[in-house]
Parts: C-alpha cells; structure tokens; sequence
C-alpha cells in the first residue's frame, strides 16, 4: 500500500500535468524571444560591421517540431562574411534547463546558444566537468563566432 507521502506527490504532479501548460502561448514567447534577439544582434552588435558591408545578414524560415507543439515556423538568423555562412539555428524550447535553444553553427563547428528563465539568453562555454553559461553579449558572441569560423 502507498504511502500517504507518495500518494501526495503523485496527486501534485498529476494537477501539474502537461495538459495544464499553455502550449501556444509558450511558443510565441518563444519566437518573439527569438526575433528580439535577432534584433538585439543586427541593431547593437552588428550594425557598424553590416554598415561598412563587412557582413550581409539574412533571415530565413525555419520548421521546428517539438512535442506538445507540433510544427511550427521560426526565423533563422544568417551571417555572410565573404564566401563563409554562419547560422543561428532555433533548435526549440523544450529544453532541460533553458526556456529554448540556438545552435550557432559555422564551418568550424557549433557553440550552444540558451534561453535562461532569468537571467536571459547566455552562450554555453563549458560542458565539463561543469556547465559554463556566459551571459550573451558583444563580447561573448564575438568568442563564439571566432570558435565556429574559419581562421
């Protein structure tokens, strides 16, 4: 026979199912997180370097899948600096420990954007032997593009 302890927990995770979550509502969150990052990017980062045509930026659709969403579009966000492409890439939200994430993918590899519930969106920097989320910011986005670059 159960518990009176274990009876509680599972009548608690019950009334917090995922049936109770706004799933669209979740979403365009998401996306307008999304945009206003983008946005964040060309507008502060990138504006003197797209200004002197040092980089073109681009946006194009992207389809995302995710459980309890199903398909959905989102934007990626695309750099060219000559002849080299670098993408941001939404990867979704339903992530362990983030509220979404941005592959930022170039010829040299991939660095791990996140959505952090409160402290906004941060760049992975270390996966071990313990997990190091930078604050995304000039500084850090100009690391990660150095790391996924050609030299």
């Amino acid at each position: 026979m159960a518990s009176e302890a274990l009876r509680e927990f599972f009548r608690d995770k019950k009334s917090k199912s995922a049936g109770d979550i706004d799933w669209h509502a979740r979403k365009e969150a998401w996306v307008d997180a999304v945009l206003d990052l983008y946005g964040r990017i060309q507008d502060e980062y990138l504006a003197e370097p797209v200004a002197e045509e040092f980089v073109r930026v681009t946006i194009r659709p992207k389809t995302v899948v995710e459980e309890h969403i199903g398909a959905y579009e989102i934007s990626e966000l695309v750099l060219l600096v000559g002849n080299e492409e670098v993408v941001l890439s939404p990867k979704g939200m339903n992530i362990v420990g983030a509220s979404g994430r941005i592959d930022l993918v170039g010829d040299m590899g991939q660095k791990t954007i996140v959505l952090q519930p409160e402290e906004g969106w941060g760049i992975v920097e270390a996966r071990t032997p313990t997990l190091k989320i930078v604050p995304l910011d000039e500084d850090s986005l100009l690391r990660a593009l150095k790391e996924v670059m050609r030299r």
